[in-house]
């Protein structure tokens, strides 16, 4: 953001930071609501809000790599918080509808350790294609943050349509 916008390093992660945590926060906190109200009805909920947050927010995150303006900027990253906040709601409990009880510890470690895992390596991806590419790798670092949110959703919508039922866990 700060070779993009030719902004200080201290403004383009502020800027970043803050308008995606405030988005985030917010989707989490609406996302709940929502999650607990329809879940009981739709057991599927959880899975359905999931897939689309992600595939809503695949197009976002290459709109980030893409923006012509600082503003522009600004409110794919609000946008990406709103559909990454809605996401994450949900994560530890659709993991639990379909673990059961005696695993859920250990599928909790291996999702958070591979979050973390490919999270961490975002930035050195995208820092080394722009140190090679110069802008176009920023926008190609986003592009293919895209694309694995997309593989995401897909994953994720095929637990929905085909594998949620027969792997419910029922308390």
């Amino acid at each position: 953001m700060a070779r993009r916008f030719d902004l200080s390093v201290g403004a383009a992660g502020n800027g970043t930071m803050l308008y995606h945590h405030i988005a985030a926060f917010a989707a989490i906190m609406l996302g709940a609501f929502v999650t607990d109200a329809f879940v009981k009805r739709r057991p599927r909920f959880r899975l359905g809000l999931q897939a689309v947050a992600m595939f809503l927010g695949a197009p976002t995150l290459v709109l980030i790599g893409f923006s012509p303006t600082v503003g522009c900027a600004w409110v794919a990253v609000a946008a990406y918080g709103v559909f990454r906040g809605l996401f994450e709601v949900n994560a530890h409990a659709s993991l639990f509808d379909v673990v059961a009880p005696q695993h859920r510890s250990t599928a909790e470690g291996m999702m958070t350790m591979v979050a973390f895992f490919i999270g961490s390596l975002s930035p050195l991806m995208i820092g080394a294609l722009s140190d090679r590419y110069g802008i176009h790798g920023f926008e190609i670092g986003f592009s293919v943050l895209g694309l694995g949110y997309l593989a995401g959703a897909v994953a994720i919508a095929v637990s929905f349509f085909w594998t949620f039922k027969r792997n419910r866990i029922i308390e």
